[in-house]
């Protein structure tokens, strides 16, 4: 399955759209207003909760994210691997290992699963951030979307905290 990822033009709560190939809503993201930890929360087309997304508050070196069920537990901790050229996250979560590697300019991200490949993340240049998740089907979609939320969330405060442009790691 195919989604688009895309922030909304004007949104106080840092909130995105995600629309399947024919532009129809797939789910609802919606930021939280003033949150130190980008905290966000997938949610179905009804608002019933999936999935909350959120940076790790207190970090060194290597930014991390976390991704929490309804009931509160964590199903994920994404963390950024810090020596590298290329964009590359570690991922320990409820369906196993998870590692997504990015190219050097962070547009193009692979996930594998269990050292499969299982879809493909493409950010879009844009006025806004934009991403496409092409996964396969039979896995969760929103915990996909909520990791997908996750990755920019991490780059987001990479370039805000240590003044990186996008795509660029020095």
């Amino acid at each position: 399955m195919q989604v688009s990822i895309r922030n909304k033009w004007i949104s106080f709560k840092e909130s995105s759209e995600v629309k399947d190939a024919n532009e129809n809503d797939v789910l609802i993201v919606e930021g939280k207003f003033l949150s130190l930890t980008r905290k966000k929360f997938v949610r179905d087309m009804d608002k019933k909760l999936l999935y909350m997304v959120r940076n790790k508050f207190w970090i060194f070196l290597a930014k991390k994210a976390m991704i929490f069920d309804t009931e509160g537990n964590q199903v994920a901790f994404i963390k950024r691997k810090v020596f590298t050229l290329k964009d590359h996250y570690i991922i320990n979560s409820k369906l196993g290992n998870l590692e997504i590697k990015g190219n050097i300019l962070g547009f193009d991200y692979h996930i594998s699963l269990n050292g499969e490949e299982v879809g493909h993340i493409s950010r879009k240049i844009s006025l806004r951030d934009s991403f496409v998740l092409d996964l396969k089907d039979g896995l969760d979609l929103p915990f996909f979307v909520a990791l997908t939320i996750a990755i920019d969330n991490i780059t987001d405060r990479r370039r805000n905290d240590d003044g990186v442009q996008f795509g660029s790691d020095q």
